[in-house]
């Protein structure tokens, strides 16, 4: 099954359907009669911007729920927001300030709260676990079984250490030297194998992210998708998604590289021009310039992370390429960054508290396995293990969560939930 039928409400206002640069298309215009407001009727003379709601009809409720009930929507040109009081004639029937929006999925299909932004997250666990969970265990047990395998041929020599006794614990170190995985051919080895793993778990990462952003976005239209046709959809923009992840990585990490390296600098610089010369006060106000420069890189860092992070949705969705979906995620954050920011940190301290709880459980699992067997290396093969394990289940919370954001910074700033209630429909 090829999913195309909801690929044009997420293209962003700029690019018609195919993605390209051409002006979206409004789906009535004032040259056409509009279907809302019968034969023969011209549509209103004033056209609503991009995701605006239009005019009322004759005898509806003009309350300003929809538009005061949710921050991030602005009153369409021209149409007043009378507050009319509950149960007055007219109205809905429902409390002004409140507008029940339509929910075919996990979400409500309106600007959401950072809890609603969360909730959703699990709820997209719990609506389609087969999309969401299926590919990240398959690719991280094999990426963790290597990784096991590395940590095992690694930890060998330390086993030797560990049952060895005080009397011939001298020779077993000489022989570490010359023949265990401490010389520095076989330390090199270890590096690169290590090295290789994280940068195949990175990339893995990249391409699962991709996946389960294209699980989440069907979640919302209350379509659920299987893991082939997710990966029909996101195939043709893995190369697009490595890309902008090594991009993107290149940018936050050189400027925390920079920044770390100016701070280290300085304070040797410090240390080295002034020696014990140096007063109370000038050791307290290059102190404090170092604290700076060190607060302004995090600071920097940080704000590169969130201003970048929905690039990988805008990508996958939008179908565009690397810069313009780096350049959609700068736009896109720019006026709620902080917003951003709040969510990404609780969606990360929630990630880091489930990490810490099962992972302690299953280190201490694979530490009383290991004593038992009395093998470190073991010990070390099955934390790689149940590491990777553990990212494959924290990791569709983790994409689900920018799925959401970057859905919802859409709804604030382009109303793109007018174009999901139509293709929900």
């Amino acid at each position: 099954m090829v999913m195309s039928s909801d690929e044009t409400p997420w293209q962003s206002p700029s690019a018609g359907p195919s993605g390209n640069d051409d002006a979206a298309q409004p789906s009535w215009s004032p040259d056409q009669p509009s279907a809302s407001l019968g034969a023969g009727t011209s549509a209103p003379s004033t056209q609503p911007r991009f995701g605006a709601y239009g005019a009322t009809p004759p005898g509806q409720a003009t309350s300003g729920s929809w538009q005061s009930g949710y921050p991030g929507y602005e009153p369409a040109q021209g149409q007043a927001d009378p507050a009319q009081p509950y149960g007055a004639p007219g109205s809905s029937g429902v409390p002004g300030g409140f507008f029940l929006a339509p929910k075919p999925g996990i979400i409500p299909l309106r600007p959401l709260s950072i809890g609603e932004i969360i909730s959703g997250a699990f709820e997209s666990l719990r609506a389609n676990p087969k999309a969401m969970f299926v590919p990240a265990l398959i690719v991280m047990s094999v990426l963790g079984v290597i990784s096991a395998v590395l940590s095992f041929t690694s930890s060998l020599g330390l086993d030797s250490l560990a049952t060895s006794s005080t009397s011939d614990l001298e020779s077993v170190v000489v022989g570490l030297d010359l023949t265990t995985s401490t010389s520095p051919a076989s330390l090199l080895t270890t590096l690169l194998g290590s090295g290789a793993t994280t940068l195949l778990m990175s990339l893995a990462s990249t391409v699962l992210t991709g996946l389960l952003i294209v699980a989440v976005s069907r979640s919302v239209l209350g379509r659920l998708a299987t893991p082939g046709e997710v990966w029909q959809r996101t195939r043709s923009r893995v190369w697009a998604l490595i890309g902008q992840s090594l991009l993107t990585s290149l940018i936050v990490y050189g400027v925390l590289a920079v920044g770390t390296g100016v701070t280290v600098a300085a304070s040797v610089g410090m240390f080295t021009t002034f020696g014990s010369q140096r007063s109370a006060l000038l050791t307290v106000v290059f102190a404090l310039a170092i604290v700076v420069l060190a607060l302004t890189t995090v600071c920097l860092t940080a704000f590169l992370w969130v201003r970048l992070s929905m690039a990988p949705a805008a990508l996958v969705l939008e179908n565009v390429g690397v810069l313009t979906a780096m350049s959609r995620s700068w736009e896109l954050t720019r006026q709620g960054f902080w917003r951003v920011f709040g969510v990404l940190v609780l969606a990360a301290i929630i990630s880091n508290v489930a990490v810490s709880v099962v992972g302690g459980v299953t280190g201490i699992v694979a530490g009383i396995v290991g004593t038992i067997i009395g093998s470190f290396a073991l010990v070390s093969a099955l934390s790689s293990l149940l590491g990777a394990l553990l990212s494959a289940v924290i990791m569709p919370f983790t994409a689900a969560v920018t799925a959401l954001t970057y859905i919802d910074l859409r709804m604030r700033r382009e109303g793109l939930d007018v174009e999901l209630r139509q293709a929900a429909a």
